[in-house]
């Protein structure tokens, strides 16, 4: 850990955001916050911070906790979501309410330990744009731990990001990062990867990882399947965002190939034979026929997104470049 007496971030009372999703944690809450005072008061001295605590529709005590905390702590807000809707959400919520230049955010179940901050800010310090927590040791069962590596193999595969945890919530981003990214659905575990679309500079940390103390999970092997599915979206995601016409004119020259070949097929066999092949193949006439009306559809398709993503970027200003400094030598 760095030195107490060291400032680890250098511009002078930089506020740094703890964002933290609340589900039935009860149990949890208090202490996270404890231990995360105890790391601050140490650690960081001389800078600002804020808590947001964002309770997603828990049904035990934890929005009254989170109250209390924030009657006891100025630097605590509260956001109470009207009911569940999950974590990406809640998420996303925090990130709305928080006002630091520093975003951290991490679960409130302690699996994740406060003590690890300092190695996200020390990174964050040295010009990282985004700093994922990499859970080295899991100590979750195989159920868990198997899934998620295959996952995370795949997503280093499809994206080209190359971190070893991409689902863990532990991590600290900047600012302006978290400006540029809306999450949905269930993809806060692949807000790195949006990240690097968004072109930032993304390290990671090894950190302690624990079975949870209190309460019970509310991971099952339900969401790994979603995580499969969503890598889909990442491939289309990461390769052809400006560009959807690559991919849907690719598929519709696939099928447009495949149904030459059949049509090429029946007229040989026609030529060969006199057979009326429509008749004795009627099968594969089927088949070409599809494929010649799906080849069409994938052009329309291909076409349409690239009509609405040139409207994307007119109309809400959004710009397919990021500019991360503009350097300019003065006239003397």
């Amino acid at each position: 850990m760095p030195d107490a007496s060291k400032k680890i971030i250098s511009a002078d009372k930089l506020l740094i955001s703890i964002v933290v999703p609340v589900y039935n944690e009860e149990d949890a809450v208090s202490e996270l916050h404890r231990r995360f005072c105890a790391v601050l008061d140490a650690q960081f001295p001389d800078y600002k911070f804020e808590f947001v605590f964002v309770d997603d529709g828990s049904r035990d005590k934890s929005l009254e906790k989170c109250k209390e905390l924030s009657e006891q702590d100025n630097r605590v807000k509260v956001v109470e979501l009207r009911r569940n809707y999950g974590q990406t959400a809640a998420l996303q919520a925090g990130f709305d309410a928080a006002v630091g230049d520093i975003v951290v955010s991490l679960d409130a179940d302690l699996q994740h330990f406060p003590e690890d901050l300092p190695k996200f800010i020390e990174k964050m310090e040295a010009g990282a744009d985004v700093v994922c927590g990499w859970r080295h040791q899991r100590k979750e069962g195989i159920i868990r731990r198997w899934p998620s590596r295959v996952a995370n193999w795949m997503i280093r595969k499809i994206t080209g990001l190359e971190i070893h945890d991409v689902g863990t919530t532990y991590r600290a981003y900047r600012r302006e990062i978290l400006d540029d990214i809306l999450i949905l659905g269930e993809h806060h575990r692949f807000v790195p990867v949006f990240a690097k679309v968004a072109g930032a500079r993304i390290e990671e940390v090894p950190i302690e990882n624990i079975e949870r103390p209190h309460g019970e999970s509310n991971y099952g092997i339900g969401r790994t399947l979603n995580v499969f599915l969503d890598l889909f979206f990442l491939y289309f995601y990461t390769r052809y965002l400006v560009k959807p016409i690559r991919i849907f004119g690719k598929l519709a020259l696939a099928c447009g190939a495949i149904a030459g070949l059949i049509t090429l097929y029946l007229a040989i066999q026609w030529l060969a034979t006199g057979d009326p092949v429509v008749r004795t193949h009627s099968g594969l006439f089927v088949v070409g026929s599809l494929l010649y009306l799906a080849a069409v559809q994938f052009l329309i398709g291909g076409v349409t997104s690239e009509l609405m993503v040139r409207q994307y970027f007119t109309d809400s200003g959004h710009k397919s470049y990021k500019v991360r400094n503009v350097w300019h030598k003065s006239e003397d």
